[in-house]
């Protein structure tokens, strides 16, 4: 094999290389910017992700350290980490104005609940995400197949008739199709669905755990 054959092949396979390599970081940048900035609007609280690392050819990866941050005046720094969840989606579409997502697979996350009198920090957050899904909803939409969320504890942290501290289970929490049907979903819109299911389980298993002062402070919040 000449010289010239092996440069040329030696250069085909760099160009490979450096496209694998540039294709791969962007994809991964696309997400973890997308999650962190639309994250961050939403709750109005910072929205963190440490690393994701999705395939560029299967669409499936793993992201790592996800966080949302509570809002002033809270004791806890998080409201919710999830150290690690598994992502499928296709790749294409985060080129397109329509992102379909195939699977989310949640594992462990944990929720903590502060309960002040007579604020608390879950419904901070989401009465900011339903506002901002109402009213500043981008033109960009969201479809996610398959969300389900596994093993999640919350953490009630309350002043409610003196300090008191649990951990409870959060009942798993599954949904399909979200997005899909009818007229197309901002992303927005999709994220607050998940975003009310977690809230709601995670009340709901604080407000069991509770006292009965407790339980009523809660329960407000739910009805």
């Amino acid at each position: 094999m000449s010289k010239a054959i092996k440069f040329g092949l030696g250069g085909i396979l760099a160009i490979l290389l450096i496209g694998f390599l540039v294709l791969t970081l962007s994809v991964d940048s696309i997400v973890k910017s997308g999650i962190e900035s639309v994250g961050s609007e939403m709750t109005g609280t910072a929205v963190t992700v440490e690393r994701v690392s999705i395939s560029p050819f299967s669409g499936s990866g793993t992201i790592s350290g996800f966080r949302v941050e509570n809002p002033e005046d809270f004791g806890e720094e998080y409201a919710l980490e999830i150290d690690d969840f598994s992502i499928e989606l296709n790749i294409r579409s985060l080129f397109s104005d329509e992102i379909v997502v195939h699977d989310i697979e949640v594992t462990s996350p944990s929720v903590y609940v502060e309960q002040k009198m007579p604020e608390n920090n879950l419904r901070i957050i989401m009465d900011h995400i339903e506002s901002t899904s109402s009213d500043e909803a981008s033109e960009k939409a969201l479809v996610i197949e398959h969300f389900i969320m596994t093993n999640g504890s919350a953490d009630l942290y309350t002043e409610v008739g003196g300090e008191r501290s649990a951990r409870v289970e959060i009942a798993e929490i599954e949904l399909n199709d979200i997005g899909r049907g009818g007229e197309r979903q901002a992303v927005e819109n999709v994220i607050r669905e998940i975003a009310d299911a977690i809230v709601d389980q995670s009340l709901r298993a604080a407000a069991q755990s509770g006292a009965e002062q407790i339980q009523d402070a809660i329960q407000d919040f739910l009805n």
